[in-house]
């Protein structure tokens, strides 16, 4: 049976790893310094396995990573306990050579408008503070970066029609115009590709929710799914292939990529829609 490597643990080894290269050290010579078998120190960078607690104190001394890695193990073990990990999103995306995504309620993040997104934030966690909300918008930003990558990851949206009709913020229909004009920017330009599923579809395969799909290099892929308040990682193989074989259930039921830009450039087109 092979063993998933969770992301967050993944993050982890690849930081003992760079301190260990930092000093030329090799696996053996950590392993033996702190006490443990090589195939345990080797399974640690790999991410296959949660290096022990009691370990984690050694480990910074040894790599002489003045606290730092006590902080990153912290962070992972946080993550993997707690299903709000939309800390571990961009990660994941950095990482990716193809990312999937769902959105069957607002347009996907990576490819909302600095305004769109602050809207969407707004309505989704009404009461937060501006500040906070500002930290978000530059978060989700950031994130958008992978866009002018080289190579930049194969990005393929399902988008319902729904989501190009709903206002977000009480911004009224400027802002949703603003955020369609965007993605059919993205979409014309190659950075995205993008398919609408229509309102009349007679088959919804989709009514789990927005989720997303996400393949590596040379590593498990793995799936998250959106919940009200947060975003969790799917790691468990059976699981990601749920919903992977929803993915294509919707993606046969969704319109192509031409027939797309056509409906998004008409509907850039009629200002009064």
């Amino acid at each position: 049976m092979v063993r998933h490597i969770d992301p967050a643990w993944r993050t982890f080894g690849r930081s003992m790893r760079g301190f260990r290269d930092s000093l030329g050290l090799r696996q053996a010579d950590v392993a033996d310094a702190i006490g443990v078998v090589i195939s345990h120190y080797s399974s640690w960078e790999t991410g296959k396995r949660r290096p022990d607690p009691k370990y984690v104190n050694h480990l910074d001394e040894e790599l002489q990573a003045s606290g730092r890695l006590v902080e990153a193990w912290e962070k992972a073990n946080r993550q993997v306990q707690t299903p709000m990990r939309f800390a571990e999103l961009p990660d994941l995306e950095a990482a990716s050579t193809q990312i999937r995504e769902y959105q069957p309620l607002v347009f996907p993040g990576l490819i909302q408008t600095a305004e769109y997104a602050r809207a969407v934030f707004e309505d989704t966690f009404p009461g937060m503070s501006a500040d906070r909300v500002d930290q978000l918008v530059r978060a989700r930003m950031d994130r958008q970066e992978i866009l002018d990558r080289d190579p930049r990851p194969l990005i393929i949206l399902l988008i319902t029609e729904g989501v190009l009709h709903q206002q977000v913020g009480g911004r009224g229909l400027a802002l949703l115009r603003d955020q369609r004009r965007r993605l059919l920017a993205d979409a014309e330009a190659g950075r995205v590709r993008a398919q609408i599923i229509p309102r009349d579809t007679g088959r919804h395969y989709g009514n789990g929710g927005a989720f997303r799909l996400y393949t590596f290099a040379g590593e498990p892929p793995v799936a998250s799914a959106e919940y009200m308040t947060g975003e969790i990682v799917i790691s468990d193989p059976e699981r990601h292939q749920e919903c992977l074989t929803s993915f294509g259930l919707l993606q046969g039921e969704a319109l192509p990529e031409a027939a797309t830009l056509k409906m998004l450039q008409e509907m850039v087109n009629d200002n009064g829609n």
